[in-house]
């Protein structure tokens, strides 16, 4: 007895069934298709390939027609199978069906199928006809994949972060995506993040940001500013949806760092010239009565001297004394007015740190303080006012004597970059308290006694106005304060020479 395949071919091709050729030629037509095959309902056995199926699939005739869909590997389980051939069998086609096959070397073929449920020779059949689109999902691929790709680089370039949280069963959130500068720089990537949850990675985060989540899991978008790591961020927290339905949150971060220290800068400013424009109006109003009082303090002064009266004559001076010092705060104070122009002339580094050396061992000397010094720069020249420069390293060396009241060891010394000299005084302080450290430089703040929270305000005005830099480094073991300048390029001295 014939099987289905020998008895179709044997109608087809020998018999010239017209009636069988016309029926398939009308169904091959309409599918318009670059291959044919026919396989049986049930068990999927080809009984018909024309060439275009064989030369992709690279079987012969014969082979081709030895197997069956499983064996090719079009379904990767019955179930799969059975479910499209109900769907066939419920309408009788089904048309642009995406499918994988193997080929003889066990390359993947993605094919466009178009199927339809026909009876050849009163035995039930699937007619197959399709096209091959595996070049075009290469493409598609690639394209997809350069698209990923850039879509990633330029993520990361982002200087801020962008991440993925997707919630848990059990309610957890838990990263997909960590990509930007800021998450690179905290070593928090997709890479070395993906999979863990947000209180593994920042346990802290729910204290902040916890009162949000429930809020963005309903559909809602939140955005505030927070600071991470020292750095101020703008952060926006949206629902991510899947299938319509919120399945997580999606986290972008842009660094707002610079624009807070250009506004904290700015309202520094704003007060420092409102302080200015009062610190100039009490100085005027304390020195006008501060003249007469002098001088008739003075007079009074030489009264009780001419009368022997020298108990009283004590406390006179001692009047004087302070009235000086109120005058020497007026003095400052009228500085933050004065006119900004200054002489500034050619200074030698090493010149100037010599000059002020003598001046500055007499109260180390009178303080139980070792003075060192140190430094290869040799004729080193900077642009600057000297009496201002001196001024203020003066300032600075006062301020470290200050802070070294069982005494210790003071360094004076000067180093060079490629473009830049600096003198530095060093001291072996206990260190400024991380507190007093952010209002060092703020007009009229203090920690002494008997200080008038202007001599770092002051000096630094000063430095900056010269084209120079003041900065302060301070631990447990001691503070580094540090004045920076450009070097003057028109010099060509580079013999090193000790301090």
């Amino acid at each position: 007895m014939l099987s289905l395949r020998d008895h179709f071919q044997h109608e087809l091709f020998v018999n010239q069934n017209s009636e069988l050729t016309q029926f398939l030629l009308n169904r091959i037509l309409s599918m318009r298709s670059e291959f044919v095959c026919i396989t049986t309902f049930h068990d999927g056995e080809f009984i018909y390939a024309n060439d275009s199926v064989v030369r992709r699939l690279g079987y012969s005739d014969e082979e081709l027609l030895k197997l069956n869909v499983f064996d090719l590997g079009i379904w990767t389980n019955a179930v799969e199978r059975d479910n499209v051939m109900s769907a066939l069998e419920e309408s009788g086609l089904i048309q642009d069906l995406e499918i994988e096959v193997r080929d003889r070397q066990n390359n993947i073929v993605t094919c466009v199928l178009n199927l339809e449920l026909i009876n050849i020779l009163a035995k039930p059949c699937i007619l197959i006809a399709g096209r091959d689109i595996s070049i075009v999902k290469a493409i598609e691929k690639n394209k997809y994949d350069e698209m990923k790709e850039e879509l990633l680089q330029t993520v990361r370039s982002v200087n801020g972060f962008v991440i993925q949280m997707k919630k848990r069963e059990d309610g957890e959130l838990y990263y997909v995506l960590a990509e930007g500068r800021i998450a690179e720089e905290l070593g928090y990537t997709t890479a070395n993040s993906y999979g863990k949850t947000v209180r593994e990675i920042f346990p802290s985060l729910y204290k902040t940001e916890g009162q949000y989540y429930d809020r963005i899991l309903q559909g809602e978008t939140i955005s505030f500013e927070t600071e991470l790591h020292g750095r101020s961020l703008y952060k926006t927290l949206i629902p991510y949806y899947n299938q319509g339905r919120v399945t997580g949150i999606i986290a972008t971060a842009v660094d707002i760092s610079e624009r807070k220290n250009i506004e904290k800068m700015l309202r520094l400013s704003e007060m420092n010239a409102a302080l200015g424009e009062l610190a100039v109006g009490v100085a005027h109003e304390i020195r006008n009565p501060l003249t007469g009082i002098r001088g008739f303090v003075q007079l009074l002064g030489e009264t009780l001297k001419r009368y022997g009266i020298e108990k009283e004559q004590r406390y006179v001076d001692l009047i004087q004394t302070e009235l000086s010092r109120i005058n020497d705060l007026v003095s400052e104070m009228l500085w933050l007015r004065k006119p900004k122009e200054s002489s500034m002339e050619t200074i030698d580094m090493l010149k100037l740190v010599n000059d002020i050396l003598p001046l500055i061992q007499v109260d180390t000397n009178m303080n139980n303080i070792q003075m060192d010094t140190y430094g290869v720069v040799a004729g080193r020249s900077i642009k600057a006012n000297v009496a201002l420069l001196k001024q203020v390293i003066l300032n600075l060396c006062k301020n470290s004597i200050e802070a070294m009241e069982s005494g210790g060891r003071l360094v004076l010394g000067l180093r060079e970059a490629d473009h830049t000299v600096t003198l530095f005084v060093q001291d072996s302080g206990p260190g400024i308290p991380p507190d007093v450290m952010d209002k060092l430089f703020t007009p009229f703040f203090t920690t002494k006694q008997s200080g008038n929270g202007l001599g770092l305000f002051i000096s630094k005005q000063i430095i900056v106005e010269m084209g120079g830099e003041l900065t302060i480094e301070t631990s447990s073991t001691g503070t580094v304060v540090s004045v920076t300048f450009p070097v003057e390029m028109d010099n060509d001295q580079d013999e090193e020479k000790s301090i």
